[in-house]
């Protein structure tokens, strides 16, 4: 009787078990993103001239390098602005400074307008370039512009 009773409980444990593995329903669901574009510059590297008074040629600047990463597609472009103040896009191709230290003119250029971000990061340069034929102010046999005022200027990524 003991065997007929375990059999039989057995047997209505594996048809409730199936009943259940059988039966199911399902619904579909959309994700929504939302992306915002974004550029970044880093790696952003000083430039420096070295210049002897009266020279006859131009000096060009080393240094300058810079890297941006930005959303893939996302199209951006780059500008200049002289000094430290708030940024003012798009900011401009060409600045020209005289050194308020050393009192030497200089030109500071972008080797690219902008491009295109590919998600990794790509590099770009900031030129210098000082003409030749100046005096320069200098109280000793040389002389930097360590305490320019204005000697900082500002890099844009426009995007």
């Amino acid at each position: 009787m003991k065997k007929l009773v375990a059999v039989m409980m057995a047997a209505g444990l594996l048809g409730t078990g199936s009943a259940h593995a059988q039966s199911s329903t399902s619904g579909q669901f959309n994700v929504s993103v939302t992306l915002t574009s974004s550029c970044t510059l880093s790696a952003i590297n000083d430039l420096a001239f070295s210049y002897t008074s009266f020279q006859s040629g131009t000096a060009n600047a080393t240094g300058g390098g810079y890297s941006v990463s930005c959303t893939n597609s996302l199209p951006y472009t780059f500008g200049l602005q002289s000094g430290t103040g708030t940024a003012t896009p798009p900011g401009a191709s060409t600045i020209s400074v005289t050194d308020n230290a050393v009192n030497l003119a200089y030109q500071l250029a972008l080797s690219a307008a902008g491009g295109t971000g590919n998600g990794s990061a790509q590099t770009y340069s900031v030129t210098g370039s000082m003409a030749g034929n100046q005096a320069g102010t200098c109280s000793g046999a040389s002389c930097s512009n360590s305490a320019a005022t204005n000697k900082r200027h500002t890099l844009i990524v426009n995007y």
